[in-house]
Parts: structure tokens; C-alpha cells; sequence
């Protein structure tokens, strides 16, 4: 009787909890949802066991389709581990060896000789990414192969000399998908159909194709003005094929954790391959560090319109799966706040921006121009429609939202910019604060 008695105690006390976590949870995402900076879904496993579950925002914002736990969402860079895992796959098979060099596959490329599988799966091969490509954003809106997208990359310069730094690399998972294409003579999709999503009964996955019409796909916004959206840019898919070209559900990625967890899919020799950290916190295309005290593996993804996170806590048996559909700055910060609500820990709270109460004219012949933060990194402010935008390199445009402080915000980034000036009222330059609170300095050219 007395045991009992403890036992009853005890799950009740995990009831409440669960209950206590999963308020917290919702009223945190809310806060966001409430100001149009998440849509999506959200799940939380505790052992297996599903403590949280919920969906916010529209799925297709015209037509009031709200989110769904069924919902599909592109992944962007959370692709790479499955990508990875194919790799393995095939070495388990005997068709490669990640020693093996590029020379194998590219025997006519000069630089092939010197660059290995394995250094493209953990970001040291000095292979350039594809974002880095001569006219990437012209590319980006027509239809290409991904022998296209590997002749770019293996016919740029290198970066470094491979296996002497590490720099992350979307060119070097395009490689890599071309690989498992020419090794098992199936497509990309066909090839991890078969030999993934299959057998884990992963149904709602798959590699996103040019002009696929994908039925439960929500739709992808970036943000515009101060809580509004508008649908991202195209991207041809194919572009990020072994990078980024996925999507799937909440529960279909809470599935693959358990199939990682189970060792389920790859045996154990190739699972610690996969989860080994080779340096920076990276094992074969997946990250892996530690955070709480405990040990964490996972990946963040971002993609045009929409964002993707999960993590898993081994110690705890812990997992939180966030896969949103508007492309904020949120991304950066939402997996490490929920976590910390999970834990206990404590989070920071993001300052929600106020605009101005009044018309304020701009002057954006002042603010306009080059801020250059490094020898290699510059932030380009520019008049665009209107509307005040800003570029890194040679990245994507965030808007910058006037604020009742006279600050600026970018909903893409969640950061804070403020243009100085010296006594005579010109800008000298621009102050550029992440959502951590950290500042940086970018005096104006």
C-alpha cells in the first residue's frame, strides 16, 4: 500500500509538471505568434512520450489554412544529416569509403585529389558554398541539375586547403548528393525514399523538386512592415539538394530522433560516426555539443520562408521540434529559451518593439551606404520600393522597422540597428545588436 501511495505521488507530480512546462511553452511562443513572428508547430518528448504539442499561425495565410501537427515544412539545413546518413549507408554497403577522395567521382577536376568525403561532411573540405557563387540569385530562379550546382562549386577557388579549417558549406552536401546519385544510378529522392524514409515509416518526408506540388505543405513567408508577411522569393530546390532540399512533420523528425536514439537504421559503428564530434561541434552533418550539462545532438535549418530546429538531450531523453513558416529572426533563439523552460533554466526575454506613434520621416539619404564590420564583411543599407533594406555580402535583404526610440529592427534577424552620428550630424556608423545583446560596430565607408 505504501509503495503504492508513492507511486501514485509520483506520477502525479509528473502530471503537473507536464502541465506546468506546457503552459509556459505556449505562453512563450504565443508572445511571438501574437506579433506575426512565428507560425508553425511545436513538439516536446520526454522519453518518448509526447509532454507538448501544438501548432500556431496559418499554414496558408490567404486562405486562413491554420498549421497542423500533419503540416509539412521545409527543413533547410536539417537535410544535411540525412544526406549524411546515406553516405554511411553506402559505406556500410561497401560502395565507398569516406576516406575516399573526390578524384573517384570528378576525375577530371584538379582540385578532386585532395578532397575527401568525410572532410565535405563535416565543413573542411574548403569547397565554397553555394550562396557564395557567381549570380546565385539569378541562378536561384530558374531551373538547374545538380550537375550544374557541383561544377560551380568544384570550379570555384577553394577556400582554404582542405582538412586545414573548418567553414560550413552547402556546396560541399551538393557534392555529396550527387555522389549518392552516381553510386546508386536512383535519384537523390529516390535513393533516400528507399533507403530512409521507408523503413521508418518517415511517410510525410521527402525532397522538395521544382514545381512539386506538395499536398500539406505550408506555404512560406518572410516577414514585411511590423507584423505583416509576404511569400518568399522562389528557390529552385535543386539548388540545395543534399544541403537543404527537404521537408517533413514534427512527428516524422520525432521519429528519426528515436530511429538515431534506437540505433535503428545504421549500426552502431556507423551511429558514432555519424554523432562523433570532429571539431566545432559538428559530426556528419548534424551538431553535437553540450548544453545543460548534458550531451545534445540536432540541427537548425533556415531556408527561404521557413525555419526548422530540433534538439535532443540524451541524458534526459529530451526532444524539442520547432518547424515554422515564416523566416524570422526567432530561428536563432527559440531552441535554446524552450529548452531552458524544460530545464528549469532561465531565458532571456526579447524586448518586443514598439513602432512610433507618429509619422517620423526618415532621412534616408543620411543612412544609406556601405558599414564595413571587417575586411570581408560589409553590410550594405539601401532604399528599395521605400522601404529601408539591408544586406551582409552578398546575403538576402532584411527591412529595417523604424522604432518609437529611434532605433531600427529587423524581423529577419531579430536585431537591433542604430546609425550614429558625429557632432555635425553625420552618420558615421551603424550599431548592430543581436538578440543576444551582443553589439558590433560597422564604421560607414
Amino acid at each position: 500500500m505504501r509503495y503504492t501511495i508513492i507511486l501514485i505521488l509520483l506520477l502525479v507530480n509528473s502530471h503537473i509538471q507536464a502541465q506546468d512546462i506546457s503552459k509556459l511553452v505556449n505562453d512563450y511562443t504565443s508572445s511571438y505568434a501574437n506579433t506575426g513572428d512565428f507560425s508553425g508547430c511545436i513538439l516536446i518528448t520526454k522519453n518518448d512520450k509526447i509532454i507538448f504539442k501544438n501548432c500556431y499561425g496559418y499554414a496558408n495565410q490567404s486562405f486562413k489554412v491554420p498549421n497542423e501537427v500533419n503540416t509539412k515544412f521545409k527543413i533547410g539545413s536539417v537535410s544535411k544529416q540525412f544526406t549524411a546518413s546515406a553516405i554511411l549507408l553506402m559505406e556500410q554497403e561497401g560502395l565507398l569509403k569516406t576516406t575516399d577522395t573526390l578524384s573517384t567521382f570528378f576525375p577530371k577536376n584538379p582540385n578532386a585529389e585532395l578532397i575527401t568525403i568525410q572532410q565535405l561532411l563535416t565543413h573542411t573540405s574548403g569547397i565554397t558554398d553555394i550562396y557564395n557563387v557567381p549570380d546565385f540569385n539569378k541562378l536561384s530562379c530558374q531551373k538547374n541539375t545538380i550537375s550544374d550546382v557541383t561544377i560551380l562549386v568544384l570550379d570555384s577557388d577553394l577556400q582554404f586547403k582542405p582538412g586545414t579549417q573548418y567553414q560550413y558549406s552547402n556546396g560541399g552536401y551538393a557534392i555529396l548528393a550527387e555522389i549518392i546519385e552516381k553510386l546508386s544510378g536512383r535519384t537523390y529522392q529516390d535513393y533516400l525514399n528507399e533507403k530512409i524514409f521507408q523503413p521508418l515509416n518517415m511517410t510525410a518526408t521527402g525532397h522538395n523538386r521544382y514545381n512539386d506540388v506538395i499536398p500539406n505543405l505550408a506555404v512560406g513567408y518572410d516577414p514585411s512592415g511590423y507584423n505583416n508577411v509576404k511569400i518568399t522569393d522562389f528557390l529552385d530546390p535543386e539548388l540545395l539538394k543534399g544541403s537543404g532540399s527537404l521537408y517533413s512533420t514534427v512527428q516524422d523528425l520525432q521519429i528519426w530522433v528515436e530511429s538515431i536514439e534506437n540505433r535503428s537504421l545504421l549500426n552502431k559503428e556507423t551511429y558514432d560516426q555519424l554523432l562523433k564530434n570532429y571539431g566545432n561541434n559538428y559530426g556528419f552533418g548534424i551538431s553535437v555539443y553540450k548544453s545543460f550539462d548534458q550531451s545534445v545532438f540536432g540541427h537548425d535549418g533556415r531556408v527561404n520562408g521557413y525555419i526548422a530546429d530540433y534538439l535532443h538531450y540524451k541524458e534526459s531523453d529530451i526532444t524539442v521540434i520547432i518547424l515554422g513558416n515564416i523566416q524570422t529572426g526567432v530561428a536563432d533563439f527559440f531552441r535554446r529559451d524552450i529548452a531552458a523552460i524544460v530545464f528549469n533554466k532561465e531565458y532571456k526575454s526579447r524586448a518586443k518593439r514598439i513602432p512610433p506613434e507618429d509619422d517620423i520621416k526618415i532621412e534616408k539619404e543620411k543612412i544609406i551606404g556601405t558599414y564595413a564590420f571587417g575586411p570581408n564583411f560589409k553590410v550594405y543599407v539601401e532604399d528599395i520600393e521605400g522601404s529601408i533594406q539591408a544586406r551582409a555580402n552578398e546575403g538576402g535583404y532584411s527591412e529595417l522597422i523604424l522604432l518609437e526610440d529611434g532605433r531600427f529592427f529587423s524581423r529577419t534577424l531579430y536585431s537591433y540597428i542604430e546609425f550614429k552620428e558625429d557632432d555635425e550630424g553625420k552618420i558615421v556608423k551603424l550599431v548592430w545588436t543581436n538578440n543576444d545583446g551582443n553589439s558590433f560596430d560597422g564604421p560607414k565607408e
